[in-house]
């Protein structure tokens, strides 16, 4: 994003009459350089002084942008089938990560796939807003897929009076986790109510309503759960031992299309629902990273050993997410769902695996990363929302 430019010439850096005109078109860089002065002027005329002592009027004016901003918003006006990874991180903490989450805005449809902890959070910064989401999908019931829930469906509630519930879909056990969060949260609910009226929060659109799909045990067994204009949802079985179910899903708009995973090893089902998909977004493990985790953790007193040899069973590597983004026809794949957790300077070795097999685009994705597919293309664009 480009900072706002100064278009009044104004080089006042002393609080006095000229102040509330002063405020006017101020950028965040301007403030921080006294109003368009360079640094050395900023020593000269006390600019320190005035950056922690700000008039009012320009403070003000501050909040008043911040408040009104979307600087995304022009992003969306292209048709195009628009993904974002808003959580990127895994249930080992990563200072850069949160838990899973992904969207996708397409036509006049917000979807958002699994609430990992911390994902509403990201979710709201990126400048799309969560009372529009038509609808929310859980891949799975482990904890980080599904921890921001009940945030979720609050958010969505508040943020605009929303006067019907979430829709919330997944595979069998969806209801028990919804109903789970609603009881958690039936508290909250009240004093919402009680302090800014029924008119604000209409008591009707508190929460979530579930919306259970079965698609049984056959691993190759896909459906569409969900339609509405030009959008359409297939959710698929994936094979994530020892969690039955776990599904993954297709999102179809127009002429465009996208593979979310879910957690998954790898298995023929990937490859037969991504054919011809445009982009992959793939959880992944690196094997090898995790068992040095596992072997520096032996002399720690706690289970990380365990757990980091454990999930080895249960994650697709690398190199086997490029394999089905190679024989599915993909030419996109992003890696979220990170493990283990990497500084910048481990992601090419995270990944040199993957792309020394495929011949398409391969990247780790970051928390905020958008990637947009125009319809009648087969072009693609890559932003960083949260950098």
């Amino acid at each position: 994003m480009s900072d706002e430019k100064r278009t009044d010439g104004a080089r006042d850096t002393e609080a006095g009459p000229g102040a509330e005109s002063l405020s006017k078109g101020l950028s965040r860089r301007d403030i921080l350089t006294g109003a368009g002065l360079g640094a050395s002027g900023l020593l000269v005329a006390g600019g320190a002084h005035f950056v922690n002592n700000l008039p009012e009027a320009i403070i003000q004016r501050l909040i008043e942008k911040g408040v009104g901003a979307n600087r995304n918003e022009a992003i969306f006006d292209t048709d195009a089938l628009h993904v974002i990874t808003t959580g990127t991180g895994a249930p080992l903490p990563d200072p850069k990560r949160v838990g899973p989450q992904t969207v996708v805005v397409a036509g006049d449809q917000m979807l958002v796939f699994d609430t990992g902890p911390g994902s509403t959070r990201q979710l709201a910064l990126t400048g799309l807003g969560i009372s529009s989401v038509n609808a929310l999908f859980l891949t799975h019931f482990h904890s980080d897929h599904i921890s921001d829930l009940g945030e979720f469906m609050l958010q969505h509630w508040t943020g605009s009076g929303m006067s019907e519930p979430l829709k919330v879909f997944g595979p069998p056990g969806v209801e028990d986790v919804v109903e789970g969060f609603l009881g958690a949260y039936r508290l909250d609910r009240g004093y919402r109510i009680d302090h800014h009226g029924a008119e604000v929060m209409p008591p009707s659109g508190f929460g979530g309503v579930a919306h259970t799909f079965d698609l049984g045990t056959d691993l190759m067994s896909s459906d569409v759960v969900y339609e509405a204009g030009n959008v359409q949802v297939v959710a698929f079985n994936v094979d994530h031992p020892p969690v039955v179910p776990a599904v993954g899903f297709r999102v179809n708009y127009r002429d465009r299309s996208v593979l979310i995973t879910g957690d998954t090893i790898y298995s023929d089902s990937l490859i037969h629902h991504a054919k011809g998909a445009d982009l992959m977004v793939s959880d992944a493990l690196n094997h090898k990273m995790s068992q040095w985790v596992a072997d520096a953790g032996r002399h720690m007193e706690n289970n990380l050993t365990s757990v980091a040899e454990d999930i080895q069973e249960s994650h697709i590597r690398p190199e086997e997410a490029a394999v089905v983004a190679r024989e599915a026809g993909v030419p996109l794949l992003m890696i979220t769902h990170v493990l283990p957790p990497v500084p910048d300077p481990l992601v090419n070795p995270f990944l040199r695996d993957a792309r020394a097999i495929y011949s398409g685009e391969v990247r780790m994705a970051n928390d905020g990363t958008l990637i947009s597919l125009p319809v009648n293309s087969d072009q693609y664009s890559i932003h960083e929302l949260l950098a």
